[in-house]
């Protein structure tokens, strides 16, 4: 495309000028004919050369010639080639049609047949990666200066050419950030070139910024996206349980969480039962509905097992009509279920109704070895098999209990030594006490005792019990909602919910308000205690032990209309987490809990450390670390920080960084600097988000397309992604003009023409 041509820049037409120029001409010839006619031929005809030259030469200024050369500019556009490197590009889809015959030979298939042929995401990027003279990579070299890039959750540098590396997926590509990769390529080439990004993927992006918006801002900065849809588009329909997560073993009778993620693909948004089974029973069932876009949806199964031993529970989704891959409808999780029975004391004075429905509750549980003390005062304890006839007021009597549940009794049926060794079980030996308040108010009889010292409530300065018999439902507290004893539902909305619609109770103990250190899970919906609702079911650390208290006596009343559902879990759950730290090991001085045992890489897991003084009683005022080593070797040192109201308990938020096992050990100050024995084991996984079983994300990819001003193409239409490039993004021509009319040589030509021109006419004496 190089020309060149002349164009006049004057404002009259070219031939007016010429003619007025002639006319001009023609006059000024005359006149110095006539003028210089007496001089010698030489010097007149050199005065009028003179003139007609500059003459001439003033005529080329009003013309202005202007002389326009065009040429394409040698330097190319620039198109920068984004290669989808996530995990997603190693799933496999079916093809067919035109780019079934360049898999065949490329990489026969035996798997192909009846017209379409498997392949990988990650071959059909190689195949259009393809260095060979004929492929799309030579072709856009033509017009285009290349510049690859790989992404994932990141973007890296990626080779073009035929002595550059293949094209492999990143192993670390567990992500992808499609947004941030089209913008960092756009940006990364500066600002002064032609532009234009060609897209390999399948549009399954699922962290960062929507690429729909970063295209459209290319778009207004005009960078068109060129699209390549990688993987079917249209994929067989397909559920798939994608992952599954379980603890590796619990105790006999603890609740069992178990949380599955469920993705279909080719089956738009759709109901699908989801069921829960050990061996040939089917333990639960749900229905769920899944996402349009086959993202996964969560679904959660909790149970408590009954039998102890190695027991293997299957997440299934039954086979679905027009499925034809039923292998990844069902994952599997082995859990082992350890009988560890917890030996539970309930005392009281008359056989109440709650008393009843605690027992029934104990008695049913596989996990619970239940002790009866009935002292019934004016008739006598009862007696039999699993019935205490007095009371335990020996170390060795109580040492043998993991909980004491102690209904209303008088002060005057528990002897001094009861109450001295009760409080020095859960003080010292690390026991669990949990005090039921009734009608009749015994419990203020404690006031004076030492048990009054431990109870995480005040008993001096409560007034008397509600007896007006008004119904009331409890209220459930911000603490209360995240604690294992009150938690109804793992979702804290449905949990909350349920707490609000509990069937309502009629009485209420009376007290001062929470002890120092206590937490209220439960509260009265109006009636005050102090400035703060009455608290009726409240909580304390008290030395190695723990205390609960509960200020009403109708639990039994929540099993309207639906039998043990929420009764029977309520006191399954709170006496478990009242012996948690008892079957937890390691130095009772700082025990160590946390909320999981596995997590994924970045997600956050609170760290618990109960930490007592050489006194037994819990550490306030202490410096408290965690020491947390991988498995790499290296280590780190975080502090805990006292818990709100959580006498003696320190938390911390840990985010593991790197996949792998962490050992996490507490150091307390008053003991050196040194980690005590007590230790968690925390695993991090990386969780692998391109493990959706998607097919391509068309629509994704057609919004980048469209909202960018560039167009979207099938793989089988990738043959002509060069020309349409190409016509998008033409070399930019170069064009440049010259005049040399107006150039400031002319002038000072025409100049030096006319001075001599004068100067001759001087000597001559005409001028």
């Amino acid at each position: 495309m190089n020309t060149t041509k002349v164009v006049f820049d004057c404002p009259l037409h070219p031939w007016v000028v010429v003619a007025g120029a002639g006319i001009a001409l023609g006059a000024i010839v005359l006149f110095e004919w006539w003028d210089a006619g007496h001089l010698r031929p030489l010097v007149r005809r050199t005065v009028l050369g003179l003139v007609v030259l500059a003459t001439l030469m003033l005529a080329g200024i009003a013309l202005g010639p202007t002389i326009i050369r065009t040429w394409l500019d040698p330097e190319k556009p620039l198109c920068s080639i984004l290669a989808d490197g996530s995990r997603s590009m190693l799933l496999t889809d079916k093809h067919s049609g035109k780019l079934l015959e360049r898999l065949s030979r490329k990489a026969p298939n035996p798997t192909s047949g009846g017209g379409t042929q498997d392949a990988a995401r990650q071959d059909l990027v190689r195949l259009l990666l393809d260095p060979a003279p004929d492929g799309i990579v030579a072709k856009l070299r033509e017009n285009f200066d290349l510049v690859g890039w790989r992404f994932a959750s990141g973007l890296d540098s990626l080779p073009l050419g035929e002595n550059a590396t293949p094209y492999q997926v990143n192993p670390d590509g567990y992500a992808t950030a499609l947004g941030e990769a089209l913008d960092g390529a756009a940006h990364a080439s500066g600002e002064d070139r032609r532009r234009a990004l060609v897209l390999l993927s399948d549009g399954a992006w699922n962290t960062g910024r929507d690429p729909s918006e970063v295209a459209r801002v290319l778009g207004r900065l005009g960078i068109p996206v060129f699209v390549v849809g990688i993987g079917n588009p249209n994929p067989p329909r397909d559920a798939a349980v994608v992952a599954l997560r379980a603890p590796k073993s619990v105790l006999l009778g603890d609740e069992v969480l178990l949380t599955a993620e469920v993705a279909t693909t080719g089956m738009s948004a759709t109901r699908l039962p989801v069921q829960l089974s050990s061996g040939a029973d089917v333990l639960e069932e749900k229905q769920i509905v899944t996402h349009p876009s086959g993202r996964p949806v969560l679904v959660s199964f909790s149970f408590v097992p009954d039998t102890p031993g190695r027991r293997t529970f299957t997440v299934q989704i039954p086979k679905q009509e027009g499925e034809q891959d039923t292998s990844n409808n069902l994952a599997k999780a082995t859990i082992e279920v350890v009988e560890r029975k917890i030996r539970v004391l309930l005392v009281d004075a008359e056989p109440r109704w709650e008393f009843r429905f605690i027992r029934n509750v104990f008695e049913r549980d596989p996990a619970v070895t239940l002790s009866v003390c009935l002292l019934r005062p004016g008739i006598g304890p009862i007696k039999g098999e699993g019935y205490l006839a007095a009371l335990p007021t020996q170390k060795q009597e109580l040492g043998e209990l993991d909980v004491v549940i102690l209904g209303d009794l008088a002060r005057e049926q528990m002897a001094d030594e009861f109450l001295k060794e009760l409080v020095d079980y859960v003080k010292i030996r690390g026991g669990a006490l949990i005090v039921i308040a009734g009608r009749r108010q015994r419990c203020r009889g404690l006031i004076g005792t030492p048990l009054a010292d431990i109870l995480p409530v005040t008993l001096d300065g409560g007034g008397g019990g509600d007896a007006r018999g008004e119904q009331f439902r409890v209220e459930l507290t911000q603490e209360g909602a995240s604690h294992l004893a009150t938690r109804l539902s793992p979702d804290p909305e449905e949990n909350e919910s349920l707490w609000s619609r509990l069937p309502e109770v009629r009485w209420s103990a009376g007290v001062g308000g929470l002890a120092r250190g206590a937490t209220a899970l439960v509260v009265h919906p109006y009636r005050l205690a102090g400035a703060s609702k009455l608290p009726l079911v409240a909580v304390q650390q008290v030395g190695a032990g723990k205390v609960m208290f509960l200020g009403l006596e109708e639990t039994w009343r929540w099993r309207r209309e639906v039998g043990d559902k929420f009764h029977y879990r309520f006191w399954a759950q709170t006496i478990r987490w009242m012996v948690k730290r008892q079957f937890a090991e390691g130095d009772p001085r700082a025990r160590l809990s946390i909320d999981r045992t596995e997590c994924d890489v970045g997600e956050p897991v609170e760290v618990e450390a109960y930490c007592l003084g050489p006194d037994g009683f819990p550490l306030d005022n202490a410096r408290v670390w965690l020491k947390i080593e991988s498995e790499g070797g290296s280590s780190q040192r975080i502090a805990m920080a006292p818990a709100p109201r959580g006498w003696g308990t320190y938390r911390v938020v840990f985010k593991p960084e790197k996949a792998g096992k962490y050992l996490m050990r507490p150091i307390v100050s008053t003991y050196g600097e040194e980690p005590l024995a007590s230790s968690v084991t925390l695993t991090a996984t990386r969780a692998d988000l391109e493990k959706r079983f998607l097919g391509q994300d068309e629509n994704s990819l057609l919004s980048i397309a469209q909202a960018s001003g560039g167009q979207y193409l099938r793989v089988d239409d990738s043959d002509r992604l060069p020309s349409l490039l190409a016509a998008k993004i033409a070399r930019k021509p170069k064009t440049e003009g010259f005049c040399p009319c107006r150039h400031w040589a002319w002038y000072s030509a025409i100049a030096a023409l006319l001075g001599v021109a004068w100067l001759v006419r001087k000597r001559s004496g005409l001028a």
